[in-house]
C-alpha cells in the first residue's frame, strides 16, 4: 500500500485522522514523530516560513509544489496539501494538480476563493476576500473540481473540495455546492465556517452518511469552544486539520528563547529548553538510501 493509497484508508477509518499542518521539512518530521498518522502543507504556514509574511497569497503553484515536496521527502507518512483556487482558470488547475502528484502529495483540496486577480482589499487595507467577491459561482468551483480530476494521472490521488461560501451565503448555497462537487468527482468535502454544532452535523449527514463522501472539519470561531477530535469524529467527521498550530507553537518558543538570550547575553541558563543535539541530529539526519533515490515525485 502507498502513502495515497493509506491516505485514503485513513479517512476511511472511524478514528479521527487528526493533520497538523508542518511549518516547514523538519518540522513535518517532529509531527511524524510524535505519532501523526499524515502532515499537511498550507498557504499560512508556508508564507510564514518562506516569506517571514502572513497568507497574502503571494507564494505560487509551483513554490508551493515545491514546498509540498520538501516535505514528502522528509516524512514517510502521507502529505495533505492546500492547493488554494488552483491558481487560475481550469488549465493552471489541471497544471497545479499535476504539479502537486508529481510531488507526491497524497491528497489536496481546491477551493472557491475568487482567483488572485479578483481579489481586493478589506475595511483598513488588509488583503482579503472583497466583500461583493467572496467565493466564485458554484459552476466555477465545480469547474475546478472537474479539471482536477481530469487532470490526475494517479486515480488514488485524493481530491477534495471545499467551500466557503456557507458564511456569505447560508448552509442551503453550501451543501448545494458541496453535492455538485461530488456530482463531480470529488474524494472529500470541506464546507468551511460552520456557525454551531448543530450546521456540523448537518453538514456530516447530508455528505458523509447520505452520500458516502468523508468531511473535512474546519476550525471556525462561530463553534466556541471549538470541538475536540473526539467530538468531532461523533460528529461524523473523517479530518480535521490545524493549519498554523506548529508555527504558532515554533514563534512563541524562539521569541521567548531569543528574548532571554537578548536581555542576558548567556545562552548557558536556556540549555532545559532546547533539544538536546542528539535528538536535533537525528530529526535532521541525512536522506535514507530509499528516499535519495528517484527523481522528485517518485516516493509516494
Amino acid at each position: 500500500m502507498n502513502n495515497r493509497q493509506r491516505f485514503r484508508a485513513h479517512l476511511a477509518d472511524p478514528k479521527m485522522l487528526m493533520v497538523p499542518i508542518a511549518h516547514d521539512p523538519l518540522c513535518a518530521r517532529i509531527i511524524e514523530r510524535a505519532g501523526f498518522r499524515a502532515v499537511g502543507v498550507g498557504g499560512a504556514a508556508s508564507a510564514a516560513a518562506l516569506l517571514g509574511r502572513p497568507d497574502a497569497r503571494l507564494l505560487s503553484a509551483r513554490e508551493m509544489a515545491d514546498v509540498v515536496w520538501r516535505t514528502v521527502d522528509a516524512v514517510g507518512v502521507p502529505v495533505f496539501a492546500d492547493a488554494d483556487d488552483g491558481y487560475g482558470d481550469a488549465t493552471h488547475v489541471a497544471w497545479t494538480v499535476r504539479q502537486y502528484e508529481s510531488a507526491g502529495a497524497a491528497g489536496l483540496f481546491l477551493a472557491d476563493r475568487p482567483a488572485r486577480r479578483r481579489r481586493g482589499r478589506t475595511v483598513g487595507g488588509a488583503v482579503g476576500d472583497a466583500e461583493d467577491d467572496t467565493v466564485v459561482p458554484a459552476a466555477e468551483l465545480i469547474g475546478r473540481i472537474e479539471a482536477a480530476v481530469a487532470a490526475r494521472r494517479d486515480p488514488d490521488l485524493l481530491i477534495m473540495a471545499r467551500t466557503d461560501a456557507l458564511a456569505a451565503h447560508g448552509i442551503d448555497e453550501a451543501l448545494d455546492r458541496a453535492h455538485g462537487c461530488v456530482d463531480a468527482g470529488a474524494d472529500a468535502i470541506c464546507v468551511a465556517h460552520p456557525a454551531s454544532t448543530h450546521q456540523m452535523r448537518r453538514i456530516t449527514e447530508e455528505i458523509t452518511a447520505r452520500r458516502g463522501i468523508p468531511t473535512m472539519a474546519d476550525a471556525s470561531p462561530g463553534v466556541m469552544p471549538p470541538p475536540t477530535a473526539a467530538e468531532l469524529q461523533q460528529m461524523g467527521y473523517a479530518l480535521t486539520l490545524y493549519p498554523t498550530l506548529a508555527s504558532r507553537a515554533l514563534a512563541r518558543a524562539v521569541a521567548d528563547v531569543m528574548g532571554e538570550l537578548s536581555w542576558s547575553g548567556d545562552a548557558a541558563p536556556l540549555a532545559d529548553r532546547l533539544a538536546p543535539f542528539e535528538e536535533f541530529h537525528a530529526l535532521a539526519r541525512p536522506p535514507e538510501p530509499r528516499e535519495a533515490a528517484g527523481p522528485p515525485g517518485a516516493r509516494r
